[in-house]
């Protein structure tokens, strides 16, 4: 009775390792015009680049960008919190 469920847990791991060693080898062999719906999900989240406008100077050969301002919002308790659990692990 022992020897019957090994014999099927063995071959409930091939099945498993066959289903698996398809789908990896379907998504390897999709062309590159045909992207994998993972591929074009992610693209569609990405959100627009950022546009920089260039400032005419240059810093070791390199053209300087000026990027829009960034506003950051944070709260005044998170902030003290986080400061409290830096000062226990330096304390440590």
């Amino acid at each position: 009775m022992q020897a019957t469920h090994h014999v099927r847990n063995i071959l409930a791991a091939l099945v498993v390792l066959i289903i698996a060693a398809t789908l990896i080898g379907a998504v390897a062999w999709t062309p590159a015009k045909q992207a994998p719906a993972a591929v074009l999900a992610v693209k569609a989240v990405a959100a627009a680049p950022m546009v920089g406008t260039p400032t005419g100077e240059f810093d070791h050969g390199v053209p300087v960008y000026r990027l829009p301002a960034v506003s950051v919002t944070t709260s005044r308790s998170a902030e003290l919190a986080r400061m409290a659990q830096e000062e226990q692990l330096a304390k440590r």
